[in-house]
């Protein structure tokens, strides 16, 4: 599997994702997400999505594959503060039996071979492929945004065994 990002990312798995989910968030050589200044602005004020390094990131196809699933449409939160965004999660949570683009937002899967690789949390409108594609290794599916149930930009890859993105 080819990381489906090029450059610099640190990669999490937080709690309650499933075990083979990876939220990857670009860091361009420091430790941070974004141009240090910004930490404190993050934590207890907000700014815009484009002074992180993933914003507009292109996400590529991590095998060879077909587009078995993609959702693009759902909006990017422009700003982000950790404190705001963390209380608005905790407290207003999507609902249950909410659609994944509640969760995931703008979203691409892929079928490669048995296994099916989800890119999740992609731009509004930056999705290049639809259902039914062919895709080869490191073409590029869309870009990194910040829609759906995000703190910040970055890229949630998950690895599947079928197209169902609750497991």
């Amino acid at each position: 599997v080819d990381p489906p990002v090029k450059g610099e990312w640190a990669i999490l798995n937080p709690p309650g994702h499933p075990k083979l989910a990876l939220d990857l968030l670009a860091t361009n050589g420091t430790r941070l997400p974004y141009r240090g200044a910004m930490f404190l602005r993050h934590l207890f004020g907000s700014i815009a999505v484009e002074d992180t390094f993933a914003w507009r990131q292109p996400v590529l196809a991590p095998l060879d594959g077909v587009v078995v699933a993609c959702h693009d449409g759902e909006l990017d939160r422009e700003r982000i503060s950790m404190s705001r965004d963390l209380v608005r999660l905790l407290l207003f949570p999507p609902k249950p039996g909410a659609p994944f683009s509640a969760y995931g937002g703008n979203d691409v899967i892929l079928k490669c071979r048995e296994v099916y690789p989800l890119m999740a949390h992609l731009r509004s409108g930056s999705i290049c492929v639809t259902v039914g594609d062919a895709v080869r290794v490191g073409e590029q599916l869309g870009e990194v945004g910040n829609s759906g149930s995000s703190l910040q930009p970055h890229l949630h890859f998950q690895v599947m065994t079928d197209e169902n993105p609750f497991p």
